[in-house]
């Protein structure tokens, strides 16, 4: 699993983007998000990157086993056949998903929740079921079979969602050159409106190709504009209600149909599909995603401007608290990971709420509200601690390795980022001597102050310091072994602990990589150093 999960991130980033929308938008004299609608989309995003945080480790550790143990063909990741091969492969992939997501009844209820909002502009984008992710991984398991390298396949992934985030806009007309071959904002307009001809047409991911050979293409009309929203109305800003609708729909028609046999096939018959006696009890029912409907007023609950404002300063707080949580979130307890969703959940239940002109959860909420302020609080000064071990052979003995190494005034001599040494021995320190190092550090030159903890001679070496200027906590430790006649295994294992969200931010994008890099520079300086000495018998 990795030690954090980069899709937190992308929380501010598209913040910044959809307000540059509704400026853009603005400016143009054009009035196309609604408050309620787009705080609706987002807590809907916020859910599914909940779940994605909790799920995806899990489900890609499956496309990893099944490319370690049975895949077909090799493909290097250098070769530049490979990166456009699963490009394509990664897309048909979605293509297939996406469009089978709109056929079967119990899958569409694990997509609806993308095409329930009445609006269209980026917030859409990151409107998305909670469940979507824990059924479409396994349509890109195929590509694990067929030699997909992982990080190729991450990379492509990514991409591929990235690229849909700017599809979700009504600011760009038609892009010449682009329509029929790669999807655009005007075909993707088509996609998730709810008129009758543009119902379930243009599933394509980055193509649409794939529209054109299967039979599902259809060009934006001028002459028919797009309205958006699903057949049967939402009617609800509730985001679990949201997440919920289509099989909450599907669980009443098994209870009431008579047949057993339509209470099972029921959830995978085709989308739109009822049993006979469920829809002569219901005619007046507007059906689902296969009959489409026509243009109709938008759920459009108005609420107080007091109400609007603490939803703001709600949904504010929950987007930072979000960022650090889902980021953090592969370093955190099970308890942690079950306060966080929960308070996240029932922020945005309250919320919505709220949208609706409702205060039943006021009570809840003068208690949720500050315990979010808390756990936001210890996510900005949660610790983070990074190992680093790096492993050389020397050929010199193992105890003439590491008393070299502990002889803390030779650091300088062999580590990059050892600047100065203050200490008082020129030998190998022992347990309960301290010293000072000025060290080179990505942010400039730091003070540390260290302590030797532990010395077996021969064996190993621990010292634990502090960095003076930033209160970083160090632990590094040298183990030796001999290995054969005058060759020894020294192995050096930095553990450093970050004190609050910005150093491990910085450490998880830049810090990380460097000190890496020169913890492998030192090591071949220090087997450099130690096998120019004169070998002790």
């Amino acid at each position: 699993m990795s030690d954090y999960n980069i899709n937190g991130l992308a929380i501010p980033l598209f913040m910044i983007l959809m307000l540059a929308e509704y400026l853009l938008l603005r400016l143009r004299g054009r009035s196309l998000h609604r408050f309620n609608d787009s705080m609706n989309s987002l807590s809907m995003g916020l859910l599914l990157l909940l779940s994605d945080a909790l799920l995806k480790a899990y489900t890609f550790a499956v496309f990893i086993w099944l490319w370690n143990n049975h895949r077909l063909f090799d493909f290097g990741v250098d070769n530049p056949v490979t990166w456009i091969l699963f490009f394509i492969g990664v897309d048909f992939c979605y293509y297939w998903f996406h469009r089978i997501a709109h056929e079967i009844n119990i899958l569409w209820g694990a997509h609806v929740g993308h095409h329930q909002g009445e609006e269209y502009n980026l917030t859409t984008a990151l409107r998305q079921s909670a469940f979507q992710y824990a059924f479409s991984w396994m349509f890109y398991l195929p590509l694990a079979l067929l030699g997909c390298p992982p990080v190729v396949f991450v990379v492509q992934f990514i991409v591929l969602k990235m690229y849909q985030f700017w599809l979700h806009t009504q600011s760009i007309h038609r892009i010449p050159l682009m329509e029929g071959v790669m999807s655009t904002p005007s075909s993707h307009r088509v996609h998730h409106a709810k008129n009758p001809i543009y119902i379930d047409r243009n599933y394509g991911g980055t193509l649409v190709i794939w529209d054109r050979l299967f039979g599902t293409w259809q060009p934006e009309l001028a002459t028919e504009p797009c309205h958006y929203g699903t057949t049967h109305p939402l009617d609800t800003f509730n985001p679990i209600k949201a997440n919920l609708q289509h099989w909450s729909m599907l669980a009443r028609d098994t209870r009431a149909t008579a047949r057993w046999q339509d209470k099972l096939l029921l959830w995978v018959r085709p989308t739109g599909w009822r049993p006979a006696d469920c829809l002569a009890m219901d005619a007046g029912d507007p059906g689902m995603q296969k009959n489409g409907c026509a243009e109709r007023p938008k759920y459009n609950p108005q609420t107080t401007r007091g109400k609007k404002a603490y939803v703001a300063f709600s949904m504010a707080v929950t987007f930072v608290m979000c960022t650090l949580f889902i980021f953090l979130s592969p370093q955190l307890s099970a308890l942690q990971l079950a306060a966080g969703v929960l308070l996240v959940i029932s922020g945005l239940v309250i919320a919505n709420d709220l949208l609706e002109n409702r205060s039943r959860y006021r009570w809840g909420e003068a208690l949720r509200m500050p315990l979010m302020l808390w756990f936001a609080v210890s996510l900005w000064t949660f610790p983070v601690t990074t190992q680093i071990v790096d492993t050389i052979t020397i050929e010199r003995s193992a105890s003439q390795s590491l008393d070299y190494a502990s002889s803390v005034s030779r650091w300088p001599e062999w580590h990059p980022q050892s600047m100065q040494t203050e200490v008082g021995s020129t030998g190998s320190l022992q347990t309960g001597e301290h010293f000072n190092e000025v060290i080179d550090t990505p942010l400039g030159q730091n003070r540390v102050s260290w302590e030797v903890i532990s010395r077996s001679q021969g064996e190993h070496w621990r010292v634990r310091g502090v960095n003076l200027d930033n209160e970083v906590g160090i632990v590094l430790t040298y183990r030796v072994r001999n290995t054969g006649a005058g060759v020894s295994e020294f192995e050096r294992t930095l553990q450093y602990t970050m004190p609050n969200f910005p150093l491990v931010l910085v450490n998880a994008l830049h810090f990380k990589g460097v000190i890496e890099r020169k913890s492998e520079q030192g090591l071949q300086r220090l087997k450099t150093a130690v096998e120019g000495l004169p070998a002790v018998p």
